[in-house]
């Protein structure tokens, strides 16, 4: 200490005597004496702040350079150090060293400004000469006594304090961040991961903790020798930057058009087995569905309306720069094989960004008309060394809602006390009343009819998904890489379903010289199911199975599911017209195996500063096998099948792209691309399908019986060749210009409509930099652009060609299908504008992203119905123009920070509406499809989603007496209207609002995470509920509508016409309304009769038509229940159409960060652990337990949206635990 203080001393009296020069800025930014031994000579020409420096390296390079203010405050350089010519690190070098600064090159690119060297040196000789040589820039002041004693008494207490600073973002280690001690100089700055120490000698010390991005945090010391700090995200300080349209970084503020970004951390709060789950209700105007409930299953993604009326209108995928093959329907053998974009693991993307619009997409030519999402994937840059990182998950899938069914009436359909067994109708006898029947295993002996009313509990089980990943990183002056292995396993709530999901995926780039460097990328996926859950209606659904099981019948009596004895051979069910469910799950497999290998190889080269190219080979490809077996016994093929089907998609990208770069003036900047592109797609089947067996549990295609075996294979070949260009050019940073253009040329096309040419422009103009507005607004961007893109035709469109049927004996059949083609067909095309502002308030509390667009798609390739003697059905033509119109705002706000706690939110708020404005000359409406009454159709004019339906017939005649009376058939039925002039809209499947809610509660160490998805609006037909109610099922069949059993019925209802016109009355007794039974059936039926209500139409003698009333008078005609009931609802799909309004608690998280004086005591790097949870909460306005978002029925052309059959797996939410760990 003796040597110490006087040293200490000195120091600090000359530190004081110091009032301008580079030795007060260097203390400014907490660096020690040794560290300032090498500052410039004051004859230097210091024109230019050290931080105006940086920010013209930002704007000239394009990439960002973080730094602390504190850290540069002061500083000065001279701008001929400057050289355009070299690269940004060796400028960086030449402005930092001299003040003994340096930097580190962060993850994703960024630049962190920090000293050199973080050793506080105590050598006085350095430091007079420090001072000797700056002596023209040093002030002395006299100094007294009185503070020379008050510094002698401070230097005598030392207080030491350490710690680790990390970001709330990640939970990783910041290096960089200054640590100062509040009113003074003193500070220091935390190292490659993070940590810091600090020494001082102050009391009721206070650090401030900055960095830039990042909120400056106070913490007062008081006797704490250890301070971990997690630095909160600033939005104010950043100028955001997402990826565009051929993986171009970007300032967001300079795009004149809506682009959607989702960070990676957001797609793993929870596990999901799909990518796009993750992304679903975080877009604005992008619109996500899960098909149908079994994990792994195909998600719908639609970006702004879906405008096109021949394609899935699925968007194009793109990572890492490679297109990848997706699609919507995945059907095989009746079940639903997923997307492939399925195979991407969710753990390895470091980014989303969704180009919505043709502004945004253009350069992507004809394959973008639909949007594209593009993927980055996490690289090995940012962190020196080697890294290693660790998550792990278990979650439990646990059904915990099922359509709610009715368990008081047995199997039949012909009364109250008759029980059939043998039918899939539930409007028998009464349960648990004591009624005795013999039934199916009662062993021929009556026995007491009670219900299982928890048939469905019994069937399905707890399912489980675990997801492990582990990824290895390493950053080094050469290159870096990212090696990473995922696995994801499922055992779905149907008994014996599955799904896995295995990922290998290397991520590496090489500087081979200072200008050359390459990068490659490999993504080897292995994914597959041993069975996946026929979801298509077909009585091999097992969820159909189970729905057609009497409410007598204890599931469990079926496990057992052979035929003791005849195992192989028959099935053991309890009634004919049905499968055993448990057969159904076991016996009769559908599966797929899918290797798919997504690869990138890719060089740049700088030419020179300004002007870089790069050429990159880009490949996705895969082969799939798929597998049906049909067991024997199967009621839809009582001697088996075997089905079998080999796919093969490749597709190759060559692309050659020069990009140049200039700022000019220090007022205009430049950004200007010229590529080229050349694109094959492949893609061939095989399809062997046996429609039966010779010998039981022998699956091949060899053992199919003769005549029942289709064989067929395909093949499809595509190329297109494009060129593109854009030139970006900005004013001041306040005025943005983007220009693109391409022009493709596609194989699929006839010759003269080949070439197609695709323009776009757009505008940013941030307005709070050219005008003055009030201090609450920090922006104010307003953004505008206008583009065209569009879709070419499928292969071989223009030319016919021959299908196979089966053998005709010893010859070959085949045929050519009843679509004509056309060898003129042009490209379609998609024309959108979009105009929109960008505004954040209140120091960047409020960010709000609003869009209103309109598109049009023009040239639709329609089918077209011909005359039956032209040889052909329909004509493919080019027609029509589709537009979607829609608005879309997004919100990001930050309600509360108050000490610890801090609320984040984010609102997605979005509307679109897609009308048909014309079609081909004498087409009125584009029919989507019919079904089961339910019409879906657009007429010109309309709105896609438009549902119709024939309405009952009624009484037309406004003279008679019973004008708009239903008329009923002879035997008392309603019947449907059968003129096409008088259908009836009962509705639209599109949502009126979409809006979605994620908020954020962070308090400390814990965090707390929520996506809420409420869709607003809409209508869907669901034929699983008309089959539930056909069969008695529903609680709404045990009786009609209520009435006064006090007065005739005949007069309540002319009194009251509207509220029994196309209703039954009566019940299954007569606690339920049943009325009594007129004739000889009183003398042996109970009372249940029933009737529709209407008149029947007869004729006089004349020959006049006369009407007969059917109100419950003596006229009536008399029904079961099944009969007036079956007849009320069953033609008329407004009876079953339903709200598509519900509200999802789609993920919640709830998160521990791990301290870091825990972590290091294990050598951890960050480690946090999580409660999460999927589908927890799901209200619906139709209540009545089916999803709307699952209002998709499966066919095998693809999906049809607003109608759903048995696509009714129960409502399961997901909870389990996640572990997250980095070393």
């Amino acid at each position: 200490m003796k040597k110490i203080l006087p040293f200490s001393l000195m120091v600090w009296t000359l530190c004081v005597f110091l009032h301008t020069g580079p030795l007060t800025q260097a203390e400014a930014i907490g660096l020690k004496p040794k560290q300032l031994t090498h500052l410039p000579m004051a004859n230097h020409q210091y024109d230019i702040a050290l931080a105006d420096a940086l920010d013209k390296l930002k704007a000239y390079y394009k990439a960002d350079i973080l730094f602390a203010d504190g850290m540069i405050q002061n500083l000065r350089v001279d701008s001929a150090l400057i050289d355009w010519e070299k690269g940004l690190e060796k400028n960086l070098l030449k402005l930092l060293s001299p003040y003994q600064l340096s930097f580190i090159k962060q993850k994703g690119g960024s630049y962190v400004i920090v000293p050199k060297n973080k050793q506080s040196g105590n050598n006085m000789a350095e430091l007079a000469r420090l001072v000797a040589e700056n002596s023209e820039h040093i002030q002395i002041r006299n100094f007294d006594d009185y503070d020379v004693q008050q510094n002698l008494n401070q230097a005598l207490a030392i207080q030491k304090v350490k710690g680790t600073v990390v970001s709330e973002i990640d939970g990783l280690g910041l290096p960089g961040v200054t640590v100062l001690l509040k009113g003074t100089s003193t500070g220091t700055i935390t190292d490659q991961d993070g940590k810091y120490n600090l020494e001082f000698d102050r009391e009721n010390a206070v650090l401030v903790f900055s960095f830039i991005g990042f909120e400056t945090q106070e913490i007062a010391v008081g006797n704490r020798e250890i301070i971990d700090v997690t630095l909160l995200e600033d939005m104010k300080s950043l100028q955001e930057a997402v990826v565009t349209a051929l993986g171009v970084k970007r300032e967001k503020q300079s795009l004149g058009y809506s682009v959607g970004n989702v960070d990676g951390r957001d797609l793993t709060e929870t596990p999901q087995n799909n990518v796009l789950n993750a992304m679903a209700g975080k877009v604005a105007g992008v619109q996500i569905s899960q098909m149908d409930g079994a994990a792994g299953s195909s998600v719908n993604i639609i970006i702004r309306g879906a405008n096109s009326l021949n394609n899935d209108n699925q968007p194009l995928f793109v990572i890492d720069g490679v297109p990848v093959a997706n699609k919507l329907n995945n059907e095989f053998g009746g079940a639903d094989m997923g997307n492939p974009i399925s195979d991407i693991n969710p753990n390895d993307i470091e980014n989303v960004s969704i180009l919505k619009g043709p502004s945004a997409a253009a350069l992507y030519g004809s394959r973008a008309g639909n949007g594209v999402v593009l993927i980055t994937t996490k690289s090995g840059s940012g962190r020196k060394g080697i890294g290693v990182a660790v998550n792990s998950s278990v979650v439990m899938d646990f059904p915990f809602r099922y359509l709610p069914i009715q368990n008081e009436f047995a199997s039949g359909k012909s009364g109250a006390h008759v029980f059939e067994e043998s039918e899939n109708e539930s409007w028998g006898p009464e349960l648990d009343v004591g009624e005795e029947w013999v039934q199916w295993n009662s062993d021929g002996e009556p026995a007491p009819l009670v219900s299982y009313p928890d048939r469905f509990k019994d069937f399905f089980q707890t399912g489980y998904t675990n997801t492990n990943n582990i990824a290895v990183n390493g950053d080094y002056d050469e290159g870096s890489f990212r090696l990473s292995v995922g696995n994801m396993a499922n055992k779905g709530i149907i008994p014996n379903t599955d799904f896995s999901r295995l990922t290998i995926g290397l991520n590496t780039n090489y500087n081979i010289t200072n200008k050359l460097r390459a990068t490659a990328t490999f993504n080897i996926t292995e994914s597959g199911s041993d069975n996946r859950p026929i979801i298509d209606g077909g009585r091999t659904s097992p969820v159909r199975s189970l729905f057609e099981t009497g409410p007598q019948v204890n599931i469990l009596d079926l496990e057992q599911y052979w035929v003791p004895g005849s195992e192989g051979i028959l099935q053991r069910k309890y009634k004919q017209k049905q499968n055993n469910p448990y057969f159904v799950v076991n016996e009769n497999p559908t599966g797929f195996k899918r290797n798919r290998t997504v690869s990138k190889l890719q060089l740049d080269y700088d030419v020179t500063n300004n002007l870089s190219m790069m050429l990159r080979y880009a490949r996705d490809s895969y082969d799939e096998q798929q597998e049906a077996i049909i067991a024997y016994n199967n009621y839809d093929q009582i001697n088996g099948g075997y089905h079998i089907r080999n796919n093969f998609s490749k597709e190759n990208n060559l692309d050659f792209m020069l990009n140049y770069q200039k700022v000019f003036n220090n007022n205009w900047n430049i950004t200007a691309l010229a590529g080229a592109n050349r694109m094959e797609q492949k893609y061939s089947h095989v399809d062997n399908n046996a429609g039966q067996l010779v010998i039981p549990m022998l699956y091949t295609i060899a053992n199919g019986a003769p005549g029942t075996v289709s064989y067929d294979s395909q093949q499809f070949w595509k190329v297109i060749y494009g060129i593109y260009g854009s030139v970006s050019t900005g004013y001041q940073n306040k005025l943005y210009l983007d220009i693109t253009a391409r022009n493709d040329w596609s194989s699929t096309l006839p010759v003269e409509n080949r070439s197609y040419f695709y323009p776009s422009v757009s505008l940013s103009a941030i307005v709070s930099e050219m005008v003055d507005m009030p201090s609450f607004i920090d922006l104010f961007k307003f953004r505008a652009g206008i583009a065209q893109v569009g879709n070419d035709v499928a292969p071989y469109s223009l030319i016919p060609t021959f299908g196979t049927a089966l053998d005709w004996g010893t010859a070959k059949s085949m045929y050519m299908g009843g679509l004509l083609r056309n060898a003129s067909l042009k490209p379609e095309i998609s024309t959108s504008s979009e105009a929109g502002v960008d505004i954040s308030l209140f120091n960047n509390r409020i960010g709000i992203d609003a869009t209103y667009y309109v598109r049009g798609n023009k040239n639709q390739v329609l089918p077209i119905d011909l005359p039956i003697e032209s040889g052909a059905s329909s004509k493919l033509i080019n027609a029509g123009l589709v537009e979607s119109r829609g608005f879309e705002l997004g919100l990001s706000t930050t309600p509360v920070i108050s000490g610890d706690f801090r609320w984040d939110m984010n609102i997605n708020l979005s509307r679109n509406r897609t009308s048909i404005k014309e079609l081909a000359d004498g087409i009125t409406y584009y029919n989507f499809t019919s079904y089961s009454g339910a019409e879906l159709r657009t007429y010109v004019g309309g709105d896609i989603g438009d549902i119709y339906m024939r309405p009952v017939l009624t009484v037309k005649d406004p003279e008679s007496a019973y004008f708009g009376y239903p008329v009923l058939t002879g035997s008392g039925l309603y019947q449907e209207d059968q003129d096409v002039n008088n259908l009836k809209k009962i509705g639209n499947f599109n949502h009126d609002l979409m809006l979605s809610f994620q908020p954020t509660f962070r308090y400390k160490k814990f965090s707390l995470y929520a996506n809420i998805d409420w869709r607003q609006g809409g209508q869907f037909y669901s034929n699983t509920m008309m089959f539930l109610g056909n069969n008695g099922m529903l609680a709404e069949t045990l009786s009609g509508v209520p009435y006064d059993a006090g007065r005739p019925i005949e007069d309540q209802v002319k009194e009251n016409p509207e509220a029994y016109f196309g209703k039954w009355i009566g019940g299954r007794n007569a606690a339920y309304g049943g009325l009594p039974w007129s004739g000889d059936e009183a003398n042996f039926r109970e009372q249940d009769a029933s009737f529709n209500v209407g008149v029947r139409e007869s004729r006089d003698a004349e020959g006049n038509i006369v009407y007969i009333e059917n109100l419950g008078g003596e006229t009536t005609q008399w029904l079961n229940p099944f009969q007036a009931y079956r007849y009320a609802h069953r033609p008329f799909p407004d009876r079953n159409l339903y709200s598509a309004t519900y509200v999802k608690l789609r993920e919640v998280a709830v998160t521990y960060q791990l301290p870091s004086r825990w972590l290091d005591k294990i050598s951890l790097r960050n480690a946090s652990l999580s409660v999460v949870g999927n589908n927890l909460f799901v209200w619906t306005e139709a209540g009545n337990g089916v999803d709307p978002e699952r209002a998709f029925r499966q066919t095998g052309n693809g999906w049809i949206q607003g109608v759903e059959y048995y696509n009714v797996m129960p409502w399961t939410g997901s909870l389990g635990l996640k572990l997250n760990a980095e070393f």
